[in-house]
């Protein structure tokens, strides 16, 4: 033996090791429930610009809407998902929709929320960090603000 056997065992050894223990950050693709879509009020007024993204944020408000909708407020991490009209009518917020998950009381919605029977979103409270996914829409109605919109799911995170 030369002296060079006992290290190179040992670098075998940890090697392994060391990868095993590595964490590996794999490109994760957000899953959105497609069947939302036909609870959404007017859904035309949407332009879709990614039919599935994750976003996270801060909750800035959460308010409830007589479409049955929560209209939630995000001061988004990544400011590229808003537009001039996110900052001019919705102070610089992303806009979120969680549909029918409150009674509606507007006409104009007519049937959008019968039927819906998908569990109720646990939305955090306002200052949580969360994750969001859904569809990433522009509201033609609304000036064509950028709104996650019918939200699948939302979750805090620290």
């Amino acid at each position: 033996m030369n002296g060079k056997t006992p290290v190179l065992t040992l670098m075998v050894m940890i090697i392994p090791v060391v990868l095993s223990s590595s964490t590996v950050h794999a490109a994760v693709t957000p899953t959105c429930d497609k069947s939302l879509w036909q609870h959404v009020f007017l859904p035309t007024r949407l332009h879709i610009v990614n039919p599935c993204i994750t976003a996270t944020g801060i909750i800035k408000s959460i308010h409830v809407e007589n479409d049955g909708d929560f209209h939630i407020k995000l001061l988004a991490d990544n400011s590229s998902l808003i537009n001039q009209a996110n900052i001019k009518f919705e102070n610089g917020d992303l806009v979120l929709e969680a549909i029918c998950q409150n009674p509606v009381s507007r006409s104009e919605v007519g049937s959008a929320c019968d039927n819906f029977n998908h569990p109720a979103l646990s939305i955090p409270p306002v200052g949580s960090h969360v994750a969001i996914t859904g569809s990433y829409v522009l509201d033609t109605r609304n000036n064509n603000w950028a709104e996650i919109h019918p939200i699948t799911s939302i979750a805090a995170i620290p």
